[in-house]
């Protein structure tokens, strides 16, 4: 049994050897200037990246889901704190406002206790959500932009004493019921499921619930808790996507990639210059 035991430690150890060489992957390749919006916010500061066009295609998934469905209101969540939920509601709205085709975007941080989405975006956090929840202020005066097109933000606001109650209440039914008026494409960035009620209270009023997994850490019977939890709410869960996935890209595949990623860039340069000649 001691060869045995010793023999599986030295594979053990050869593994975390091999996982402590593999060579880190820069994802954001270009960092755009004179901006506040932090570095991990790939899909405004280097959309081509891998991850980039990760967003990309989650972009296409809820672009299928209106076609089909009409969807156009969705909550993101996690199970969980740290999952990295508020990243990727910021990632994928800001995704969905380079679209071509898509007029309005609009991104609503309902998370009144831990409110990140100013401070990614480099914005100020109030007037917000609770000051026109408590009938403070008007929706439009929340209204900030974070010089994106087509994209807006409504913050937090100043953290109340009773969130819960605010985004259950018949203001929150309202605001969202004319906010559909207005924008092509409604999400609304919330609390985890397992730790507070506000998932499950504002689920019911959006078309649907994605659910943020942080890949090695979220357990799988606390996904399937929330996911049961959204479920007596009345609340339907779309899909899930995964974080801090780390895979290998085979050499061919990962040359292809930044061949392309800086042929587009060097492209883009060129076209720069033109512009500057002419």
């Amino acid at each position: 049994m001691g060869r045995i035991t010793e023999a599986l430690k030295k594979v053990s150890d050869d593994r975390i050897t091999r996982i402590q060489k593999k060579p880190e992957v820069q994802y954001v390749v270009r960092r755009i200037a004179n901006t506040n919006i932090e570095d991990h916010i790939v899909s405004f500061h280097d959309s081509t990246s891998p991850v980039g066009e990760q967003y990309k295609i989650l972009r296409t998934n809820i672009q299928t889901l209106k076609q089909t469905k009409g969807f156009k209101t969705f909550a993101i969540t996690s199970s969980v704190n740290g999952e990295g939920k508020t990243v990727t509601a910021i990632n994928l709205a800001i995704s969905m406002a380079h679209d071509l085709n898509t007029r309005s975007v609009l991104l609503i941080d309902a998370d009144m206790r831990k409110s990140k989405v100013a401070k990614y975006l480099g914005l100020e956090s109030s007037p917000g959500l609770s000051d026109v929840l408590k009938g403070g202020v008007g929706v439009d005066s929340t209204f900030v932009s974070p010089n994106i097109e087509n994209l807006t933000i409504i913050p937090s606001g100043k953290m109340p004493k009773n969130p819960a109650e605010l985004l259950g209440s018949r203001n929150m039914e309202n605001l969202l019921r004319e906010l559909k008026n207005r924008f092509d494409y409604i999400f609304i960035d919330t609390p985890p499921v397992m730790s507070l009620t506000d998932a499950s209270i504002l689920g019911p009023m959006t078309d649907g619930v994605i659910m943020i997994i942080q890949a090695g850490r979220t357990q799988r019977d606390i996904v399937k808790s929330a996911k049961s939890r959204l479920y007596q709410a009345r609340t339907t869960t779309l899909g899930y996507v995964m974080t801090h996935i780390e895979y290998h890209l085979p050499h061919y595949l990962y040359r292809y990639v930044h061949k392309y990623s800086d042929y587009a860039y060097y492209k883009e340069k060129e076209q720069e210059a033109e512009l500057v000649a002419n």
